[in-house]
């Protein structure tokens, strides 16, 4: 059979469209631990901002998004909630991560084939867009230094009560209706890799800082509540509940 362009179209079409890549958010929280490596001046500098800024805005996401606060809300069950919801604002980039089978050649009769046993989880790149004071930058630096402190090169226990690096990341992909549809924890995250940061007189952009994450394993959750309706009248009203679900149902 040909390719048809129209065939093509009315299949993705009945399939809700195709999905986007820029329809994502990170849930990163920074483990109680790291806080001493940080520095209090730059999370009291960070957490300026969620007062003034992340209150209303972290607010108008939960409405937007069908959440009424609470155990509904991603960044209340991280330990430092404003933090979580500073590094979310500022990752522009992220990844969905893989996994691979690692094989080996097997034979009883007949053609060799592959048998695995092993699977390996890909590391997965955030990237940040740095704000004039470098916070974000800082904060990576020094998480890296908990793991491995510059000074003595011993690697710290992960897990330890007073030593623990690790923490759980959260990637959501949403929907064109801000629905989830796809949700995954990284559990036992730790970065493995801050990149370097090119220098250039003719470079008038933004600084962006990549950090590389490793992770124990993945779990997945492929569906996710949400109704238009509900989001609408808590925006706008209970009239709109009724605009919205006409417009959309």
């Amino acid at each position: 059979m040909s390719f048809s362009p129209n065939l093509f179209l009315s299949n993705i079409n009945e399939k809700d469209g195709p999905a986007r890549p820029a329809r994502f958010e990170v849930i990163l929280p920074i483990p109680p631990y790291i806080n001493q490596f940080v520095g209090n001046s730059i999370i009291e500098k960070i957490l300026n901002f969620p007062n003034s800024v992340f209150g209303d805005v972290s607010d108008v996401i939960n409405r937007a998004l069908g959440r009424n606060g609470g155990d509904s809300n991603d960044y209340s069950k991280t330990s430092n909630s404003s933090l979580s919801r500073y590094l979310a604002l500022q990752c522009e980039t992220a990844e969905l991560p893989g996994k691979t089978f690692f094989t080996a050649d097997a034979k009883i009769y007949g053609p060799i084939y592959k048998v695995p046993y092993q699977r390996s989880y890909n590391d997965i790149n955030l990237s940040f867009i740095c704000t004039n004071q470098f916070y974000e930058k800082k904060l990576f630096e020094r998480w890296t230094e908990a793991i491995m402190p510059p000074d003595t090169n011993n690697m710290r226990f992960p897990k330890g009560e007073k030593s623990r690096y690790y923490t759980q990341i959260k990637i959501i992909q949403y929907d064109d209706f801000i629905k989830k549809i796809y949700v995954v924890n990284l559990e036992d995250a730790f970065p493995v890799g801050v990149a370097p940061q090119p220098l250039s007189w003719s470079d008038d952009g933004f600084h962006r800082l990549s950090v590389s994450f490793a992770y124990q394993k993945y779990t997945t959750i492929y569906e996710g509540g949400f109704d238009i309706g509900n989001a609408a009248a808590s925006l706008f009203g209970s009239k709109a509940a009724v605009v919205a679900r006409n417009i959309f149902n």
